[in-house]
């Protein structure tokens, strides 16, 4: 998989653009006022609120724990026979990566996307086995239940809801398709549950790819999520035996609400310069032209040491 799978922002250039687009109608703007006004007014408040909303990662250290046969066993659950023959040759490994997002007052944001590359390769390279969470729970994660996520014995993903809000799910018209994989705190002791894995993010779409790759990826379409300030991200990965240390490269970005964008600047939009006026001709061009982003790595010296069980 290639960044331009990924269709990774040029955050540079991005924030370029937003600078462009910031001056060009705070001087449109003003120019309406009669040049008088010191003040921000409409469309320039906007987009400046848009240029001060962030999006970074914490630290994929501060929950990196090893996955391990007797671990398992200490928690009550046998793991499969294929998964014991891989943990002969490999070290798996659980990480979750959170996303601390804190959009300005009134920003609308379209998508938030995370794309995570285990930087090394050949032989060294870390291989993704589970990305938490998929598209497979779109339904559950739309249901407005609290999730709790873990792991059976062949490091499947399960669901752990409380008993109270297990009707909810009940009747959800795919719920046989992942019925097996749910149950309740008293009785579902099939899989361990990722310590502070918990999801109850209102109603979004979420699209995620990866296994068995060195590089994953998730995708947040029209997150309800202005209100919260984190969002999680867990990724079992593998490693050959004895590997000391991985490398790990991180891009998250979020894409505003063109809509929304549009609808702050429109008394100005056909005075602007042709190469921002074009960008606003399409909904995704424009979205991720004006991309608010952070690559993050750790290598190097910033190598993401491996904990031992």
């Amino acid at each position: 998989m290639t960044n331009n799978e990924f269709n990774l922002p040029n955050f540079d250039n991005a924030e370029d653009l937003l600078n462009d687009l910031f001056e060009e109608v705070k001087s449109k703007e003003s120019e309406l006022a009669g040049g008088d006004t010191q003040d921000l007014t409409r469309g320039a408040t906007a987009i400046q609120r848009l240029k001060e909303t962030t999006v970074t990662f914490g630290d994929p250290r501060s929950r990196l724990i090893p996955l391990t046969l007797e671990g398992f066993k200490a928690k009550g659950v046998e793991l499969s026979y294929e998964i014991k023959q891989l943990m002969n040759q490999y070290d798996f490994y659980s990480m979750v990566v959170s996303v601390d997002l804190k959009p300005q007052s009134s920003v609308l944001i379209s998508k938030l996307e995370c794309q995570l590359d285990f930087g090394s390769k050949g032989n060294q390279q870390p291989i993704v086995h589970r990305i938490i969470p998929d598209s497979k729970w779109q339904t559950l994660l739309n249901a407005g239940v609290s999730l709790n996520m873990g792991l059976d014995a062949n490091l499947d993903v399960g669901i752990e809801v409380d008993a109270s809000e297990l009707t909810k799910i009940a009747n959800l018209p795919d719920y046989d398709k992942f019925k097996a994989s749910v149950g309740t705190k008293d009785k579902f002791k099939a899989f361990i549950v990722l310590d502070g894995l918990n999801y109850q993010c209102g109603h979004f779409n979420i699209f995620a790819q990866g296994e068995d790759n060195s590089r994953c990826y998730w995708r947040i379409e029209e997150p309800e999520i202005q209100d919260k300030s984190t969002v999680k991200f867990d990724i079992i990965f593998k490693v050959p035996k004895g590997l000391e240390s991985i490398d790990l490269i991180g891009n998250v970005w979020i894409e505003p609400s063109i809509d929304w964008l549009c609808g702050e600047v429109s008394h100005v939009t056909q005075a602007l310069p042709g190469y921002l006026k074009s960008l606003f001709g399409s909904k995704e061009k424009a979205a991720k032209s004006f991309a608010v982003g952070r690559k993050e790595e750790w290598v190097n010296e910033q190598q993401i040491i491996l904990p031992k069980s």
